[in-house]
């Protein structure tokens, strides 16, 4: 069988919503190729993903990385089969329509999108994750909310206060997104910019708690998240209509 060539080399939250996909094309037992960015590899360092799926560099040399950057930005609604290889091109779809950009990308693949977070599998370290929940100074037992002003391209600040002690999330040296998994559980709320964050929440199954999702795009829309989220958020075109009550 021809290798499969998966291009998806950034941005955490895509890379977590693309495992199903990931996962089918590996079922068979083909070579499935999904080269990151450098910056975005320590979201497939905490993947649990099959033996035959390969995770190269994108700015180092491997197999079929010239064709990869020649074919990066083309816009094809279905695979792309190529002699040698099989080519899905997910990562510039949005601009055939950026508010289905998710919808698209399973589109492309053909393959079925309601259950995707299912088959999402993290490798927790949870101890890393416990300390993390001590440095932030949540032993105390205090209710919080887990607040995220930011997505991958500006500060949305929101404007009301939460009823609880307020935690945002933010860049700590030592630690990802994924070592969060432990705050964001305990949490007594979350409320945040529609980002990658929202997605971990879908994964880790957050429920019997508020949870409250602001639009990031201008004009709002929550077009692209209407078919992914599962969960019962509480969706806001701007800021400042985040209702905590």
């Amino acid at each position: 069988m021809k290798p499969t060539i998966i291009f998806q080399p950034g941005m955490a939250g895509d890379l977590l919503f693309i495992q199903k996909i990931v996962k089918t094309y590996a079922a068979d037992g083909r070579r499935v190729i999904l080269p990151v960015r450098q910056t975005h590899k320590w979201v497939y360092d905490a993947l649990v993903m099959p033996a035959n799926v390969e995770t190269p560099i994108l700015e180092e040399e491997f197999d079929y990385r010239d064709e990869i950057l020649f074919l990066a930005d083309k816009i094809a609604l279905s695979p792309i089969d190529g002699n040698a290889y099989t080519f899905l091109s997910l990562f510039f779809c949005w601009r055939y329509a950026p508010e289905q950009t998710m919808d698209l990308k399973y589109q492309i693949a053909g393959v079925a999108m309601d259950d995707w977070a299912d088959h999402v599998e993290l490798k927790r370290d949870l101890a890393k994750e416990e300390r993390l929940f001590r440095e932030l100074g949540l032993d105390d037992g205090v209710p919080y909310a887990l607040i995220n002003e930011h997505c991958s391209k500006r500060h949305i600040p929101f404007p009301n206060p939460a009823p609880e002690k307020e935690v945002r999330l933010r860049v700590i040296e030592g630690y990802t997104l994924i070592d969060w998994s432990t705050v964001i559980e305990r949490a007594a709320r979350i409320a945040s910019v529609d980002t990658s964050l929202v997605l971990l929440v879908e994964v880790l199954k957050i429920r019997d708690k508020p949870l409250h999702v602001v639009s990031r795009y201008e004009p709002p829309s929550f077009r692209e998240l209407q078919n992914i989220l599962k969960l019962e958020w509480l969706f806001y075109f701007r800021p400042e209509h985040l209702a905590y009550n």
